[in-house]
Formats: structure tokens, C-alpha cells, sequence
């Protein structure tokens, strides 16, 4: 995975058809994939996604945010099914104080908002981080991202509480 990235990222305009392949390559293997590899090994897997999140970060580019985006929802798939969720989040909560309180972050809101869709359950663990980190946002725009990216997780509740045991309680 990482050095598809690297390809497409580091590409310049005299590489754009190679880039466009190392795209086309992490589109189609890892937007969709319903099966994860059998031999996984959640440390290699955290230090890959710590990467990830790490250049999200700086990535200048959104179309390079939306691959790195999809990578780490594929990872986070992973990670969830080997019981590492704890880790995982810690790398959005890192990713969560990097948009909220650096002016130049580069990571936007859709990152976040694909990882909450995806991962309703593990989203609600982070609520009250996105509460703190609202309230020491840099700027009302990042404020009112944080509020939408509350709200995504409350309108997502009636999925968590149908699809896992919310409280003890089975719907």
C-alpha cells in the first residue's frame, strides 16, 4: 500500500499516467474490499496506518486526502476486526487535534466523516474529544466542522443502536 502512495503522491505531471495507475490500483483494491488478507499483524498494521495519517496531514493535494482517506478506512477495517480499536483511535484523535487546532492542516472534514459512517460504533468513542476539541478549535469554520461532525455521529445512532447492543439493550 505505502509505496503505491508514495508513487502517487511523489509523482510529478511527467509521471501522471503512471500516477493515474497507482491510483486506479488503490481505488480498486482497497475501496471495496469485503475480504481482509489472513495474516495480519496489528503492529505492522498500526505503524502503515500511523504513516497514512501522519501524511494526510501534510498532503497538499485533495485528491491525495481521498486515497489516503480510503487506505485508512480499509486499515481501520482491519484493525477493528483484530480488536485494536483502541489504537486506531488514537491516530483519528491525533488527526482530529491537527484539524482542529492547526490553521494549516490539511486533513478536511470528509476524512473524518468517512470514518464515522463507516465505523459508527468505534465514531461514538470519540465524542467527547470532538466536544474538547471544539471548544479549543482554532476558528469558528473549524468549530462548525466539529459540530457537523457531531451531528453525523447523532444521526448515525439509531444505526449503532439496530445493528450492535447499545447499553445491554438488543432492538
Amino acid at each position: 500500500m505505502m509505496p503505491l502512495i508514495d508513487l502517487f503522491g511523489g509523482s510529478s505531471q511527467d509521471e501522471r499516467q503512471l500516477s493515474d495507475k497507482a491510483k486506479g490500483i488503490l481505488r480498486s483494491r482497497f475501496s471495496k474490499a469485503r475480504e481482509l488478507p489472513t495474516e495480519l499483524v496489528p503492529d505492522q498494521l498500526l505503524l502503515v496506518a500511523s504513516n497514512i495519517h501522519t501524511q494526510a496531514r501534510k498532503a497538499h493535494s485533495s485528491d491525495l486526502l481521498s486515497i489516503l482517506s480510503l487506505c485508512s478506512i480499509y486499515l481501520s477495517k482491519a484493525l477493528v476486526y483484530l480488536k485494536a480499536e483502541t489504537s486506531l483511535l488514537e491516530l483519528y484523535k491525533e488527526s482530529l487535534m491537527d484539524f482542529t487546532t492547526r490553521k494549516n492542516s490539511s486533513l478536511n472534514p470528509t476524512f473524518f466523516q468517512e470514518f464515522l459512517r463507516r465505523f459508527p460504533a468505534e465514531g461514538w468513542c470519540l465524542r467527547q474529544d470532538l466536544l474538547s476539541l471544539g471548544k479549543s478549535s482554532i476558528n469558528a469554520y473549524r468549530q462548525c466542522q466539529v459540530l457537523q461532525l457531531l451531528e453525523l455521529l447523532v444521526k448515525l445512532l439509531p444505526s449503532m443502536v439496530r445493528s450492535f447492543s447499545f447499553l445491554g439493550l438488543v432492538i
